[in-house]
């Protein structure tokens, strides 16, 4: 696995306790290779990756190795026992981005082989070769060349996505990218087509590691957008790079990604495109093509209180929003501010005199929001109440109000809105870190080492998830490569784990520790510190929990989960 992989390490007890039927397990005897290959119709594990699953009888004592290798997809393999508890791992233990893992066999046992991908949505072809004894120690294994994979998208479909500052860059000129996987035909013929509206469109087709572009193009689509037409000589899978032009530097934004079966005409490069600016990475671009309906009408002067829920239509980015309207005298100031002590808010302003959407984080008091300038028209003028994209979809209380008159906005970067978490990382923002954000003050997280069990209680004034249910957060530091299982108990209510941290980290589970508790197994892909949600299930739940991290990873409990316990 490359650098920029380590992310993508799978969670071993949740992906591998799931429930798989006898049929899908392949025979695989020693001293034989086997070629197979990974499909859109093949098992998931809930990282996204898909899998094949081999069996094989082995002796108690036995030193076995397995390879597996493959040009299409960055290989990973796991070794488990007949119930699927995982025994190893590895990753790039071959080389150029080929697994291989060697272990002794603890007993004379039917054993699980899963031929996996490193990352979600890979596909493509494989062969895998089991035999006994050690092999010689590869020369390299470093990889190069696949890395993460966003997605996968398919002929006939189309995705909407995001370039954030969280994606991969191309350090040669500095544009962030984002690679899906497309599944194709031999001799088929597809139109790929990348259109934004906040960033000018770069495409790129390539295959495998990736050293071959097969094809590219900027503006063949028309109006800044992309467009590639390819014919796929064969039925390994193709990899479509989501990129920006190079001019300006790190462009982020909205995009839509549409692959058509057939070929559609090119233009020529900078036809009817104008230099599309980029967005800010800090103050995103307005997607208003994919945010429409009906708007309440507020008037100057008028303070409105309401309510972000889950009934709200979703943002592009996944967060929900309201949309209020008004309307005012040509060439007059007009302050509009949103506060929320449930949520960090996000103002947007749009209009149809306006040159470009105005898009406001913290101009206000600590982390409210505010947009004060002189509108050029009457309107009608359309808000979008809204919140900072991390974490996802928050809601809650907020107040709304149009005033006539200037107010002082605070400069990005120079507001009083508190924004860290544990370890000093940033929340909350737009195309920031990953930890999650709750009511400023109370983010602060308590430690927990490896080893360790500690109690914890979740009271009414807890910090409220994005899905208003009771959490607690605790730091531990994690040290890349090591696995531990996080157990949370609790006899007064029904228990949910959350984790997140470096690397994209973001698990989370229900009822794998048994008896209505959850449990996490990880290997850490980076050496960071990470944070763990002792959450509930339900909004209401109070009560005493239990919060231990062991070393090594346990199999998932089949006790039953007694809802009646609680009530």
């Amino acid at each position: 696995m490359s650098a920029t992989r380590a992310s993508a390490l799978p969670v071993l007890l949740v992906l591998l306790t799931l429930p798989c039927p006898l049929a899908a397990q392949i025979p695989l005897g020693f001293g034989k290779a086997v070629t197979g290959k990974l499909t859109v119709a093949d098992q998931q594990f809930s990282d996204g990756s898909r899998y094949k699953m081999y069996a094989f009888v082995g002796n108690r004592g036995d030193t076995v190795t397995a390879d597996l290798l493959s040009d299409d997809f960055d290989a990973n393999l796991i070794l488990a026992d007949a119930s699927g508890n995982p025994l190893t791992r590895n990753d790039d233990g071959g080389e150029n981005c080929n697994a291989r893992l060697t272990y002794v066999l603890p007993a004379a046992a039917n054993y699980r082989l899963y031929a996996n991908s490193s990352s979600r949505a890979e596909l493509g072809e494989f062969q895998l070769r089991l035999f006994r004894g050690r092999a010689a120690a590869p020369a390299d294994s470093t990889c190069r060349g696949f890395g993460r994979v966003s997605g996968l998208v398919q002929v006939g479909q189309s995705i909407a996505g995001r370039l954030t500052t969280d994606d991969r860059i191309f350090t040669g000129d500095s544009t962030y990218f984002q690679v899906h996987t497309l599944p194709v035909e031999p001799n088929q013929t597809v139109t790929v087509d990348l259109e934004s509206p906040d960033f000018d469109s770069y495409l790129i087709l390539t295959k495998g590691r990736g050293s071959d572009r097969l094809a590219e193009n900027d503006d063949g689509g028309g109006n800044c957008n992309a467009r590639v037409v390819y014919t796929a000589p064969d039925d390994h899978p193709l990899r479509v790079i989501v990129n920006t032009a190079s001019q300006p530097k790190l462009q982020t934004g909205n995009f839509t990604l549409r692959v058509s079966d057939g070929e559609s005409p090119i233009e020529a490069k900078g036809a009817d495109c104008r230099g599309r600016p980029a967005a800010r990475a800090d103050r995103p671009r307005d997607s208003e093509s994919a945010v429409r309906g009906p708007a309440r009408p507020i008037q100057i002067g008028e303070t409105i209180a309401g309510e972000l829920t889950s009934r709200d239509s979703l943002y592009p980015d996944n967060t929900y929003f309201q949309l209020f309207q008004f309307t005012t005298a040509p060439a007059r100031e007009v302050t509009i501010d949103l506060s929320s002590d449930d949520f960090d808010p996000v103002l947007i302003i749009r209009g149809g005199d306006l040159d470009e959407s105005i898009i406001n984080d913290d101009g206000g008091p600590g982390c409210a929001a505010r947009v004060s300038q002189t509108f050029p028209g009457r309107g009608p003028y359309t808000i979008l109440v809204n919140t900072t994209s991390t974490p996802e979809r928050q809601t809650g209380r907020f107040t709304l109000t149009v005033a006539s008159g200037s107010k002082a906005v605070q400069e990005s970067g120079s507001s009083d809105c508190d924004r860290t978490g544990a370890g000093g990382q940033p929340t909350g923002r737009r195309g920031g870190g990953l930890t999650e954000r709750g009511t400023p003050g109370r983010g602060a997280a308590r430690a927990i080492a490896v080893g360790e069990t500690a109690t914890g209680r979740i009271t009414a004034d807890a910090e409220r998830h994005s899905d208003n249910t009771p959490v607690e957060w605790w730091a531990i530091q994690g040290r890349a490569g090591e696995t531990v299982t996080i157990d949370m108990e609790s006899d007064d209510f029904d228990a949910f784990l959350l984790l997140r941290g470096p690397g994209a980290t973001s698990e989370s589970d229900d009822d794998s520790g048994g008896n209505c508790n959850p449990r996490i197994t990880i290997t850490f892909p980076e050496t960071g510190t990470y944070r763990i949600g002792a959450n509930t299930v339900r909004g209401s739940a109070r009560g005493a929990y239990s919060l231990s991290v062991t070393r090594g990873s346990r199999g998932r409990s089949s006790a039953r989960c007694e809802q009646s316990r609680f009530r």
